[in-house]
């Protein structure tokens, strides 16, 4: 072998060191070149072109490593929502016309026992006192009868609802219609009259001394006339709550101090022990309001309950009846003749005359009342500003009764 010959597969080992390229055999024709004299002993085929080629392929990577970076291309926001360089951005092509649409989404058969939400509109809250047409009457003399109330009907919700009317206008008979307290010679009916979806007329007596005094409560003008007069204050308060609930005689007297405490009371353990007559007006009327909200009644119906009161425990009153009804959550009912105490602290307000309801106004507007009859009872309130002597009076007209 010649110097040469050693110096190239010298040069083609160093640039194969794994032996990728193999070398040719002598009798090969050299590279790109066909050998006609097979006869005759050829010196081997030079081996430039395959080391060329395999010292391309290893210093390749180097190549690569010493091109120039090309800076990033601008990104830009396609239509569509999606990113990539300006001249990636390829506008989608259009449907062709003769192009059908792809065929509707079968929706998935129901699993078997499964139970799909139905959703619904959502009910609007059941009112606590429904009254429609509700008529009071009683015998006259003439053999015939009289109808006290004629034609009531209102709703009552978690609220504060006034009923004003002049004396004889029926307030207390439909508070008393209500809670089942009409005069035996007395007739009540109605269209409806149902409290919480119990018909208050077709339920049983017994029914009705249930929800009498335990879910129904009613405040009476004067406590001299609703309390006991040979039982204290105390007894009276713990009949109430034990006629309703099961509780020990340890526990009723409890709540019951509890209870003349809450309608603030000083000295609960006193008053308990005391009767009727050994209290004030003011503090039976308490006691009265303690006796029928022991029971945690959802309805009150609070008939004058500050009639025989001065004007500051009339506050203190209003005040214990704002807020337990309040913090209870209770409808109440508050019959009276004040106009103006019931604007002050009822929502709503029905005004009565004649047996019969002639407007129903929101305490805020009731300066703004258009019957004549509510005008006339605003209009006979004394205004400490203006000179109005003598008071102006009602014009009675007979088409209000009608």
């Amino acid at each position: 072998m010649s110097i040469i010959d050693r110096a190239l597969a010298k040069k083609g080992r160093a640039a194969d060191p794994e032996g990728l390229l193999q070398e040719a055999p002598a009798s090969a024709a050299p590279f790109g070149m066909v050998n006609d004299n097979s006869g005759v002993d050829a010196p081997p085929a030079p081996l430039e072109a395959p080391v060329q080629v395999a010292a391309a392929r290893v210093a390749a990577p180097a190549a690569d490593a010493a091109l120039p970076i090309e800076p990033p291309r601008p990104v830009t926001t396609t239509p569509g929502g999606t990113t990539g360089a300006v001249e990636d951005v390829v506008p989608t092509p259009a449907a062709h016309p003769s192009a059908k649409a792809p065929p509707p989404l079968t929706p998935l058969p129901p699993e078997p026992g499964r139970i799909e939400p139905v959703f619904g509109p959502v009910p609007a809250a059941r009112p606590v006192l429904v009254v429609e047409d509700l008529r009071v009457s009683f015998p006259n003399r003439d053999g015939g009868r009289f109808e006290a109330v004629r034609g009531v009907s209102f709703t009552l919700g978690r609220e504060r609802l006034g009923i004003v009317g002049e004396s004889g206008s029926g307030k207390s008979q439909t508070g008393r219609a209500i809670l089942g307290l009409t005069a035996p010679e007395g007739r009540v009916t109605a269209r409806r009259l149902e409290f919480h979806g119990t018909d208050l007329l077709r339920c049983s007596a017994r029914e009705r001394r249930d929800l009498r005094g335990g879910r129904i409560a009613m405040v009476l003008q004067d406590p001299k006339f609703s309390l006991n007069p040979v039982m204290t204050i105390g007894d009276q308060v713990v009949e109430t709550l034990r006629a309703h609930s099961r509780i020990s005689a340890r526990d009723a007297r409890a709540k019951a101090l509890q209870a003349l405490a809450a309608v603030q009371i000083d000295q609960p353990e006193r008053v308990y022990k005391l009767y009727p007559h050994e209290v004030s007006g003011g503090m039976g009327q308490r006691a009265m309001i303690a006796m029928m909200l022991i029971a945690e009644p959802e309805l009150l119906i609070a008939d004058e309950p500050t009639s025989a009161l001065d004007v500051t425990v009339q506050l203190q009153v209003l005040g214990i009846m704002d807020k337990l009804v309040t913090e209870r959550g209770m409808g109440l009912v508050f019959i009276s003749h004040d106009l103006r105490l019931v604007s002050t602290f009822c929502d709503r307000i029905l005004v009565m005359y004649a047996g019969k309801i002639v407007e129903e106004v929101s305490s805020g507007a009731l300066a703004d009342a258009k019957h004549p009859y509510t005008r006339g009872l605003l209009n006979c309130l004394p205004n400490l500003g203006d000179d109005r002597h003598p008071l102006p009076t009602l014009d009675r007209r007979p088409e209000w009764a009608v």
